[in-house]
């Protein structure tokens, strides 16, 4: 859409229809948040009650409505779509109504609908969406500072407000580079190779996986090629390969990996081993990239939207945004966002299951045994080894404002955190704490796991720790 709002701008009007899917996305300051999350300049109507979703007689998310300007309905478009796809068709619609005189391209003013509805927020973050975080040596605190497309590095031992690095320009792009040259669009999950401190890091927009040199290094693109995959591929070179928005990352590492880079050091031994796991969200499948030899392509789920376990070549995903391993490395646990569901996948036998989760349309806010627990649209998770009552994921229960605990040997869910978080996103725990990527109230939360207090994660861009 931005695209054709550019490309037309003064020629085609458009307006936005948000005929939500979850109770959580009807509110209105809930939608609102969300046209500044997503830059969006144009109005968008809160269509809570359906009415206007019942008018036109829609079926799909998306649909596109075409209307010409003396207010008649001249065709429609449902699923996604590419630019290429519609150009076409609206050029030919224009030129109909130029010659019929029915253009009036004087500039449109929405007043407070239009692009003065989008003002973001001014502090220091915006929108944070994923957490990583390094332990090694006095450790790092990665965020990603998702609306300022950029990543923001703070201590772990130390947390004073004082900035360790800032990666990335601030301003949305594809650039390869030094952290302050390099561009990224609206950067989501994190994954570190705590044997040599590279980051990798989904960089859902680009649809694209970049690379970061230890210590807040040199940035690269590793797989992606900057295009959204529209269909289902089998994978490749990293890339020669088009991705589709993905949101989260997990680390493997190969145990044959020769030895650990000193904790501290800035040399980049360039010798990437073990697997990416990524949670391919745009295609509703988990992918793999061999890190040694650079290729990568799916490694769960068909790409049917839906919640179907067994072999992970037969199951299916629906939007998948988070990512977790445990301690073992033996499972893959995953936040299937659109069927409100935690997945997990057995990485020895290819087996998937569901811990949480009934389908595309069972969600709720429903504490208790796993068959009648309800999450809300989760888009991230954190497994917790050393937690005192036993092995347990916590689970960021985005649009239930929570965060969830489940219980890894009875699969129970009850409520860990709740009342003070807004759209919560990414989650990692970390000596002790639990750092939370509280999106709406553009902050990274930090949680005392031993005695439950909630606190901010200083970050004070006028100090710097180096």
């Amino acid at each position: 859409m931005r695209e054709l709002e550019r490309r037309y701008a003064n020629r085609v009007a458009v307006i936005g229809v948000h005929s939500a899917k979850f109770p959580a996305e009807r509110a209105t300051e809930a939608v609102a948040q969300a046209v500044r999350r997503h830059a969006i300049h144009h109005p968008v109507v809160n269509d809570h009650e359906f009415k206007v979703w019942q008018a036109y007689a829609c079926r799909a998310w998306p649909t596109l409505m075409f209307v010409d300007p003396k207010g008649k309905v001249i065709g429609r478009h449902e699923g996604e779509f590419e630019v290429s796809q519609v150009v076409p068709a609206i050029e030919q619609m224009l030129a109909e109504f130029d010659a019929a005189g029915w253009l009036d391209t004087r500039p449109l003013d929405f007043g407070d609908a239009g692009p003065a509805a989008q003002l973001g927020p001014t502090g220091p973050l915006a929108f944070p969406g994923k957490i990583a975080v390094e332990t090694r040596g006095r450790g790092h605190v990665y965020v990603a500072d998702s609306n300022h497309h950029r990543l923001v590095i703070m201590g772990l031992a130390v947390q004073d407000g004082a900035v360790h690095h800032i990666v990335g320009a601030g301003t949305p792009g594809l650039e390869d580079g030094p952290p302050e040259a390099a561009r990224f669009n609206w950067p989501q999950g994190m994954a570190i190779d705590h044997r040599t401190g590279v980051v990798y890091v989904a960089d859902t927009e680009n649809h694209a996986i970049r690379r970061m040199s230890p210590d807040g290094g040199r940035i690269s693109t590793i797989a992606g090629t900057g295009k959204q995959a529209r269909s289902f591929g089998g994978g490749g070179k990293g890339p020669e390969t088009p991705l589709s928005s993905p949101w989260d990352l997990a680390f493997l590492p190969d145990p044959a990996a020769r030895a650990e880079v000193a904790p501290g050091s800035h040399e980049d031994p360039h010798d990437d081993h073990g697997v990416l796991f990524i949670a391919m969200a745009g295609l509703h499948q988990i992918w793999a990239m061999d890190l040694a030899n650079g290729t990568l392509g799916p490694f769960a789920g068909t790409g049917r939207e839906a919640l179907v376990d067994g072999q992970r070549d037969q199951a299916c995903f629906a939007q998948p945004s988070g990512l977790a391993l445990d301690g073992a490395g033996e499972t893959l646990f995953v936040a299937d966002s659109e069927t409100s569901a935690i997945r997990s996948i057995d990485l020895r036998s290819g087996e998937v299951g569901t811990l949480v989760g009934a389908g595309l349309f069972e969600f709720g806010d429903v504490d208790g045994a796993a068959d009648i627990a309800r999450l809300q649209h989760p888009v991230g998770l954190t497994v917790w080894e050393d937690d005192p009552d036993g092995p347990s994921i916590l689970v960021a229960d985005t649009y239930n404002h929570k965060i969830k605990r489940i219980d890894r040997r009875t699969r129970e869910v009850r409520t860990f955190l709740a009342g003070e978080l807004s759209e919560p996103g990414g989650l990692a725990v970390a000596r002790g704490q639990l750092f939370i990527a509280d999106a709406n109230h553009h902050r990274v939360a930090v949680v005392d796991l031993t005695t439950r207090a909630l606190g901010t994660l200083a970050v004070d861009e006028s100090r710097r720790a180096h």
